[in-house]
């Protein structure tokens, strides 16, 4: 028996251009939130302007590629928030530590999961459009 290809359904580009403005919203607060957080963490509370640039320089490393909207930008952001991730889990778990932790995480986990979606509309808006 031969296997039958599914016929792919037509991507609408209006709802996929909708979405892509949310995901693309949502990163830019998550992204700022980010910033936000390692500056008042930092600067202010505990921490010194050693960590501050060590926390905060993997991120500006693309903010060029955001500005400009390049794919590769955001698959390149994805991997670097999984170091985020996984720092900021680990302090979760740990009874001494502070708020910063869960705002740590909880952001990065958004943006992962919203630079995913928004390169992968991307995409396949990209591909609906030729």
């Amino acid at each position: 028996m031969a296997k039958q290809k599914k016929q792919r359904t037509p991507i609408d580009p209006t709802s996929l251009t909708r979405k892509l403005d949310v995901a693309r919203k949502l990163n830019w607060f998550c992204y700022g939130g980010l910033l936000l957080l390692f500056a008042v963490w930092n600067l202010f509370l505990d921490g010194s302007l050693k960590w501050w640039i060590l926390q905060t320089f993997p991120l500006l490393l693309v903010l060029p590629g955001l500005l400009k909207q390049h794919q590769r930008a955001y698959l390149w952001l994805c991997f670097i928030l999984l170091l985020y991730i996984t720092a900021g889990i680990v302090d979760v778990m740990m009874p001494t530590r502070g708020w910063q932790h869960g705002a740590l995480t909880a952001l990065s986990l958004i943006l992962f999961v919203s630079a995913m979606m928004t390169s992968r509309w991307q995409v396949q808006l990209q591909n609906a459009r030729t």
